[in-house]
This record gives C-alpha cells, structure tokens and sequence, in this order.
C-alpha cells in the first residue's frame, strides 16, 4: 500500500485488534523487517509496517547520511515531517494513536518524530537508538512512556550513545526505561528484544 507519501504493509490481527502500532525498520532493510517482531510484542495489533523513502544499500532507509555517516540532519527532519503526516494518516484511518518502534535508523526517525510531535504516539520501543538532536535540549514529553534497548557491544555506536538519549528524554520529562542487552548492533540471543518489549508494555495500560 501507499498513503501520505510511504509505501506500508498493514498487518491486521486474527482476533479483535486491541492497539495500532507503526514499525520502523533500520537502515537498508524494508518494510518487512520489523513485522515478526511487531507480532511478537504486540500480538492483537493492527501494525502498519513502513518502508523507508531512501534506497540505501540493498534496501532503504528513513533518511541519508552523509559520506562520513554522520547523520544528515536536514534530511532527517524533512523526512520526520512526511512521517507525522503519515502518523496523522494512521490516526485518522484507526481512530487510534499508534505505539511507534523503530530500529536502528528508524528509531533515531522515531525519535526525530517525537520530538517533532509527541502527541503523534502513545509510546515508542527504540532499538540501537541513536540522539536525532545531540547537544540539544528536547521539546517537553512530559509522561511519555519510551523504551530504550541498547547493546553492550554496539559496534555501530559509541560508549556514551547508550545514555545520550534516555538522558535528553528524562530531562524532557518522559517515562524512560533503558535495558542494556549482552548483544551487538543485531539482535540479542534468546528473544531478548522482545522479551523484554513485553514486559515493559505489560508496565502499560492496555487497549
């Protein structure tokens, strides 16, 4: 499918759909990639699985880097914008506001989102996050609910990365929960992502 400007696998649930969920997979992957995971985590959602507006690699991404892969900032709040309106699109097609997952590069998108709009999502689950805003303070989330699950030995990232962000959200008054996983940039061994996504959603209200 294609809406407000994403192409999007909607995935409905078998039984009656109890939250709406929008999955942001990382850089050259596509919209495919975060739906097992959205199934495990979130078993009666209605997710919208997104596929990146910028080829990359053998896949795409949600925005560009700069040769160095320093984060291309301009692009990265461009592409934020498009995706509030399709966040908006979401709302207005489900009558719901979505939880928002991102990994890697769409949890950095994620994160540029809610700093755009907060009110765009009811929580958000950032694997291998990464700050969109580093040295900035961020827009208030006062009481957002944010899940943060970084690795030990992220070879993509650097050691303070871990706690840049979760620091920027609790100065910005969000309800912050970081986990460190024994893992690298990929998955953690024995389901941890979504094991631990589980429990902390169970930490929230349901429906």
């Amino acid at each position: 499918m294609n809406d407000a400007g994403f192409q999007y696998e909607l995935a409905l649930p078998s039984g009656t759909a109890d939250c709406v969920v929008v999955l942001l997979h990382g850089s050259g992957r596509d919209k495919n990639d975060l739906l097992a995971f959205g199934r495990a985590v979130f078993p009666n959602a209605v997710l919208y699985a997104l596929r990146g507006a910028v080829p990359w690699e053998n896949g795409y991404a949600f925005f560009r880097r700069k040769p160095d892969r320093q984060i291309d900032v301009d692009d990265l709040k461009a592409q934020a914008t498009r995706l509030c309106m399709f966040m908006d699109f979401v709302i207005r097609q489900t009558g719901q506001t979505p939880f928002l997952v991102g990994y890697s590069n769409g949890a950095i998108m994620a994160a540029e989102v809610l700093c755009q709009n907060g009110s765009m999502a009811r929580g958000a689950i950032l694997l291998r996050p990464l700050s969109p805003r580093r040295h900035e303070e961020l827009p208030s989330l006062s009481g957002f609910p944010v899940l943060l699950l970084a690795a030990r030995q992220d070879e993509r990232r650097a050691e303070n990365d871990a706690r840049d962000l979760p620091d920027q959200f609790t100065s910005a008054g969000a309800d912050v929960r970081l986990e460190m996983l024994d893992s690298g940039h990929g998955w953690a061994e024995d389901a941890a992502d979504e094991k631990l996504s589980r429990q902390w959603l169970a930490t929230r209200e349901p429906g």
